[in-house]
This record gives C-alpha cells, structure tokens and sequence, in this order.
C-alpha cells in the first residue's frame, strides 16, 4: 500500500521543481508523487516526469484548485500532501507535518513558515483569518498555507467541492474544521519564492483575495 502521496500543482516552475523533486526522491518509504501541471509554456512537464510517479499535464491553465483536486482523484495514499513546487530543497521538511498524523495526534496538518524579509503585509492573511473563525469558532495562524497533509479519509469531504484557483487553501480549512478533522499547525523550515512588496507580489495578493472572494461567494449562493 502506498503510504504518502505528493500531490504538487506546478505552473512554468522549471527553475525550482527539480530541486524540489528531488527532495522528496529521497524520503523512505512506499510513497508516490503526482505531479499537476497546469497549463505551463516551460519545461515543468519534462522535468518532472524525470522524478514523478505521475504527471498530468493541461494545456491550459485552469487555476491551483482545480489542479489540486484531480492529483487528489490520482492520489493512492493514506496520507496525501499537498506541496508547493517551488519549495525546492526545503520539500523535505514534509516530514515534520506527516509525524504528528502518523503518531494519531492530528488528521490535518498545516506548516506555519516564518516571514522572510520580503514578505507582504499580511492584509490577506488577517482576513482570511477572521473569516475561517468567524465560520468555525477556530483560531487558526496558516490558513492560506499551500503546504498541507491530511488523512485520505477525508477526501470524501474535499472532492465533493469545485475549489476557485488561490481560494483552495482558505475553503479547505472551513471545510476540514466544519466536518470536524483534528488539526494542527506545524512550524517548518519550508522557504518558497516570495515575491514582497513588488507589483508582481501586489498583483499576485489581488488574484489571491479575488479567488477567496469568489469561492465563498460560491458557497454562500
């Protein structure tokens, strides 16, 4: 039986997934990585059909939640992981959200990652904080956190929604406190690429709150 499943979307991430892939490569055990590669015009397809076990590729890009959600669909594990590409060497720090779910102490666990120096404001982040405890009584620090591992029996939960790009990790949380998933954020040493206070990381914060906003207005209606 497949114990873990990695299950990472990747668009035009040809600079960083091999780095990344070939973190988790070397981890024990009977485990599998997936591989979504959502629309990319780089080599991110070629790349990681080197080191994945799987790769789906689109030709189109069709956004992180619908990519998340059919690795999922491929996912043969007791545990699946959901990862970023671009977390390069630091992929390995997987392990310290798996021990806690291997040990019975949570099914779902969140990396929390230290701000580096060319972080943003965090105006995203508090309010997507008040709005996951405002829908579940719950205090949570990572919620926009894309590094994440849950026990497969909850993907029954999780498949039966339609995820909106950026605003997957925001209804995953509702979602997984709602139906009543033991959780626990997990403080790593994960790095990914920041992008700050530039117009690129600006804009990137826009189409991340725009999602949010879409996808719960989807739930609401």
């Amino acid at each position: 039986m497949i114990e873990v499943s990695y299950v990472i979307p990747a668009f035009n991430e040809e600079e960083r997934i091999e780095k990344t892939l070939k973190a988790l490569v070397t981890l024990t055990g009977h485990n599998e990585i997936i591989v979504v590669d959502d629309g990319s015009t780089d080599d991110t397809a070629e790349i990681a059909k080197r080191y994945a076990t799987k790769v789906i590729s689109y030709r189109v890009n069709k956004g992180k939640g619908y990519a998340l959600k059919e690795g999922w669909k491929e996912a043969k594990g007791e545990y699946i992981a959901c990862l970023d590409a671009d977390l390069e060497e630091s992929a390995i720090e997987v392990t310290s959200l798996l021990e806690p779910l291997k040990n019975g102490e949570a099914e779902v666990a969140i990396s929390i990652i230290s701000p580096g120096k060319k972080a943003g404001m965090g105006m995203v982040k508090k309010r997507v904080q008040s709005l996951v405890y405002q829908k579940t009584g719950v205090k949570v620090e990572a919620p926009l956190s894309g590094q994440r591992v849950f026990h497969r029996k909850w993907l029954s939960v999780l498949l039966k929604r339609t995820y909106q790009g950026f605003g997957i990790e925001t209804q995953m949380t509702i979602d997984l406190l709602q139906a009543g998933a033991s959780y626990l954020e997990v403080r790593t040493n994960m790095k990914h690429r920041e992008m700050g206070r530039t117009m690129k990381g600006f804009y990137h914060r826009m189409k991340q709150w725009l999602d949010i906003e879409r996808q719960l207005r989807g739930v609401q209606s």
